[in-house]
């Protein structure tokens, strides 16, 4: 093999490791920088609690443990069907003001459901809010593209954790965090007279992940312009977003500087 082709496949190796990588830091900045753009589009609609909604949860709080872990079940595609409900659409936001954290919300924790978003699992209440319902939440920790629930570690007791939807804006504050196995869904069912929503997603951070962690949050009733402020005001941006944005910045220009850099070689390499 000739020394200038080496030198060409040295560089088509270099630019392959640059762009893999790179593709998924590019994925989750897209999808940060248009959290907010997506959020407002869909503040825009006009959707209303229905009679349908409101008899699945009923049906929740009556039928007991018959919950599906959606990270062992990949295959997993949904069963359920609410009438005048389009699953694939999204149904609510999630809003983390701690986490700088905005999330579609789709019904049914299905594989397409959480590498789009985040999902309420089947089996637990719609994020509706009402006592005695208690809305569960998944979201992978972290995905190709995307960070999802890799921080919701760092929420404490009486963080803020916000569902914008169809019942309006419900503010919820975190009460605390378990560490469960897969199986233990009777840590998740609705407690009498309380209105919760808990956040699950795998734990530890680092594969293996054989365990669940829950954050459970509890709903505080304020007046609606008060909530509104806050979501607004309220925000804690953490250095890994900025991080990420960085890490995409200079990855795109390490990969024209090395992709012109070969384009420099071979011309040279013609003129010889």
């Amino acid at each position: 093999m000739k020394a200038k082709t080496r030198v060409i496949i040295g560089y088509l190796f270099i630019l392959v490791g640059i762009f893999m990588p790179l593709l998924a830091f590019t994925s989750m900045s897209f999808r940060e920088i248009m959290a907010d753009k997506k959020y407002a589009s869909f503040k825009e609609k006009d959707a209303q609690v229905t009679d349908a909604l409101k008899k699945y949860n009923e049906e929740v709080k009556k039928s007991g443990n018959n919950i599906i872990d959606p990270f062992d079940n990949e295959d997993y595609k949904g069963y359920y069907d609410i009438k005048g409900i389009d699953k694939d659409e999204v149904f609510a936001y999630l809003i983390i003001p701690k986490l700088d954290m905005k999330k579609p919300i789709y019904l049914d924790a299905t594989y397409d459901h959480l590498d789009w978003g985040v999902a309420q699992v089947e089996g637990t209440s719609i994020p509706l809010g009402g006592k005695s319902m208690r809305s569960v939440i998944a979201g992978h920790r972290g995905w190709w593209g995307d960070l999802m629930f890799y921080n919701i570690d760092k929420l404490e007791v009486g963080d803020e954790i916000l569902i914008d939807g169809r019942s309006g804006l419900l503010k919820y504050k975190v009460t605390g965090q378990e560490i469960i196995d897969p199986s233990d869904w009777e840590s998740i069912l609705p407690i009498e007279g309380r209105d919760m929503i808990t956040l699950l997603t795998c734990h530890p951070k680092r594969p293996p992940r054989p365990k669940r962690l829950l954050i459970n949050a509890e709903r505080v009733v304020e007046k609606k312009a008060n909530v509104t402020t806050q979501v607004e005001q309220k925000r804690e941006v953490p250095y890994l977003k900025y991080a990420i944005y960085a890490v995409t910045v200079v990855g795109w220009i390490a990969m024209f500087l090395v992709f012109f850099k070969m384009i420099a070689y071979v011309k040279k390499e013609k003129r010889h």
